[in-house]
């Protein structure tokens, strides 16, 4: 390994190492017209795609902090890589395979699935590094198997401890895990684990252990199994407290009608949720886009979103709401909110137990069946409740996410992406922006979980279901010991405490936390009908206080139906629905707000939030001051907070640059004068709140 990239930003990961390096390569700044960039070197690793400027700046651990723990800001994973050009000497593009004839490279431009377009020139490049560089690049940025993904590597050679692995959420992989969820959903004495598919001979798309009803014994599901597309029988997902619950089920077989083995199983579903009527069978194929449509439509969507010259971005722009139309994008989450309400109002609604069913099973059924759960219980929307969900109703049931991500391309149709997973999290973003203060985590949270699943390395979005998972681990049945990868919720393997405080909701601390909503209570009755509330400079923290009004200990629950009262109602009107910028047009540099958008919203909240919590301090320091008692403060886990390790959060402040892109966006570089960028910092420092006296002056704890 090159002592520059060993030493360098980027960490390097047991079992990687370089495949290729090319010397005096400028990296162009985007949107320059190749007319501005740094040079440096670029490696291709096993694992990514690294530049390293030529200067210190790359390798220097002082004044810059890492994008994560294992990933540079110029760093690629080829797992993210979706397609190559050359651009060579006589202005020629061309979209490079692996068995195209390699020609010589003037600019090299890679397109990425987050959407970034990254151009590197190779003018000042040796020529006999130039085409064998590329070539080794497209040759291992499109693995033909699983076996030949870093994770394999990786997996074969990292010592990761068991302590390194666990998470604070259920990966429902045990008995354990799935009995803890019947308990909490109070569904434990008429539904039961079945293991009837421990060696995954009934269905190799199904997890090892998932929950049928209690009359329904191994016997009896094997008969029916056969019945039903894939063998993906009626699997429990959820039980509301009125108790009625949500199934997912296949399509049958064509050539029945329905056997008695069938009807059977349809009646113990029944009789576990104790209703006379038979389930009503949701058919998602009548409620929601096909995988065809979402795959042209996110096609499309990805075009308008990549321009790279600003003569290409003039353009989009002019025709934006033509093209974004025309993408039908915003339409198919339209939809499936829709379907998802409809299935949440029958659960609560309804007289009876819904049965989601799908051709295959583990397509738009998991979107349906999560987002629906997301409707119906709040604990789906905290963070470690979230995380479960996606484990439950995506990883454990089958999702094809190593198809779909196009993480192996086997043919050339496996280059075009299916992002059912990226419409899943789009829709609980339009939720977030509906109910800005009913969910634990950020709009950053979700585009992290939407970066991370292209990164290629951890066990959640790896494989195609628990079988391929299974048998990855151990090597295809060869003699050497187990792999072990990370889960993608064991945050601090990629990211530091300060990164993480971004997913922190500082509405639903507000909202959720019992003493600061006391303290709001409290002033909300010292002021005349709220006014001090209702003059508050961030209106989006009053509105959200009036849209989840529910969730507040001042409701009026004889105006609630107890059975609805967590009940989110999406508004699925065309008009209502969002485009989530934050996701799709983050690396388009003219298309940003400099020193605004919602990252403003974001911060003013949690400057709020600590006020608060530091003016509640201050008041319960004050009655006990004759006390011999003293009280900690406790921190809030925000970006902008009271916090221990207050040096790491004051040299993230110092050095962001705050655009409607925070926090994806590394800034201009320092070189760049002319771009206006206000640093956080000094953002903060022109607040209410000055960041320099977060502690109190009480305060007799030790930072």
């Amino acid at each position: 390994m090159p002592p520059a990239l060993t030493s360098g930003w980027s960490r390097v990961l047991q079992g990687e190492r370089v495949l290729g390096e090319a010397d005096s390569i400028l990296k162009f700044v985007p949107y320059s017209d190749c007319k501005q960039g740094c040079s440096g070197m670029l490696y291709v690793t096993n694992f990514k795609l690294a530049f390293l400027t030529a200067d210190r700046s790359s390798y220097d651990n002082t004044g810059k902090r890492n994008r994560s723990k294992i990933l540079g800001d110029d760093d690629i994973p080829l797992t993210n890589i979706d397609s190559i050009y050359t651009v060579s000497l006589s202005g020629k593009r061309k979209k490079m395979t692996v068995d195209s004839k390699m020609p010589t490279t003037e600019t090299l431009e890679v397109h990425c699935k987050d959407m970034r377009i990254v151009k590197y020139g190779f003018k000042f490049a040796p020529k006999d590094q130039n085409k064998k560089f590329v070539n080794t690049l497209i040759h291992h940025a499109f693995a033909k198997k699983d076996t030949l993904l870093f994770a394999y590597e990786y997996g074969r050679s990292n010592e990761l401890k068991d302590r390194e692995l666990i998470c604070d959420c259920p990966m429902f992989d045990t008995i354990i895990d799935w009995e803890d969820e019947l308990q909490r959903c109070k569904a434990n004495k008429t539904w039961r684990v079945a293991d009837v598919n421990m060696s995954f001979d009934m269905s190799q798309s199904l997890p090892r252990y998932f929950v049928v009803p209690t009359a329904l014994m191994n016997n009896d599901i094997q008969k029916a199994a056969s019945h039903f597309s894939d063998r993906r029988i009626p699997i429990w997902c959820y039980t509301h407290i009125n108790g009625n619950s949500l199934l997912r089920m296949s399509a049958q077989d064509s050539d029945t009608d329905q056997p008695r083995e069938v009807s059977r199983m349809l009646d113990a579903v029944k009789v576990a949720s104790n209703q006379r009527n038979k389930p009503k069978i949701v058919k998602v194929e009548e409620k929601c886009p096909s995988c065809q449509e979402v795959q042209e439509s996110f096609v499309k969507l990805r075009k308008i979103c990549m321009s790279d010259t600003m003569q290409e971005f003039s353009n989009q722009d002019a025709v934006w709401n033509t093209s974004l139309e025309n993408t039908r994008w915003l339409l198919l989450v339209s939809r499936c909110l829709a379907a998802c309400n409809e299935v949440a109002e029958e659960v609560t609604g309804g007289k009876r137990t819904v049965v989601i069913q799908e051709r295959t099973g583990w397509d738009l059924s998991c979107l349906v069946s999560s987002v629906s759960q997301v409707l119906l219980d709040p604990h789906y929307r905290t963070l470690a409740g979230f995380q479960g969900l996606v484990q439950k109703e995506w990883v454990r049931m089958g999702h094809p996410f190593q198809r779909y991500l196009s993480l192996v391309t086997v043919s050339e149709a496996d280059t075009e992406q299916v992002p059912i997973f990226l419409l899943f999290l789009d829709c609980i973003w339009q939720l977030l922006i509906q109910y800005p203060a009913a969910f634990e985590f950020t709009e950053t949270y979700l585009t992290t979980i939407w970066d991370s699943a292209y990164i290629g390395l951890f066990d959640t979005f790896l494989f195609n279901n628990d079988h391929q998972r299974y048998h990855f681990s151990r090597n295809e049945g060869k003699n050497i010991k187990q792999f072990k990868l990370p889960s993608v919720w064991k945050w601090d393997f990629q990211l530091g405490s300060e990164d993480f405080s971004f997913f922190k909701n500082p509405l639903y601390l507000i909202t959720h936390d019992e003493e600061l909503v006391s303290s709001l209570n409290e002033l909300q009755v010292l002021s005349i009908q709220g006014m001090f509330c209702r003059s508050s400079r961030n209106n989006s923290f009053t509105t959200s206080l009036e849209q989840n009004r529910n969730h507040s200990q001042d409701a009026r629950p004889e105006r609630i139906d107890p059975l609805k009262k967590d009940l989110l109602v999406p508004n699925c009107s065309s008009l209502s629905i969002r485009l989530w910028t934050q996701c799709y047009l983050r690396w388009q540099s003219p298309a940003q707000i400099l020193s605004g958008g919602t990252p403003t919203q974001y911060l003013q909240q949690c400057v709020m939030v600590e006020e608060i919590a530091q003016l509640h301090h201050k008041l319960k320091t004050l009655q006990l001051r004759e006390s011999l008692f003293v009280e900690f403060r406790s921190k809030n886990d925000l970006i902008v907070s009271h916090q221990p390790n207050k040096s790491k959060i004051s040299e993230l402040l110092n050095s962001t640059a705050l655009s409607s892109s925070f926090p994806f966006s590394p800034g201009p570089a320092l070189k760049e004068k002319q771009f206006s960028f206000t640093p956080i910092c000094s953002y903060i420092r022109n607040s209410s709140l000055d960041y320099d006296k977060y502690v109190d002056d009480d305060w007799t704890g030790t930072l």
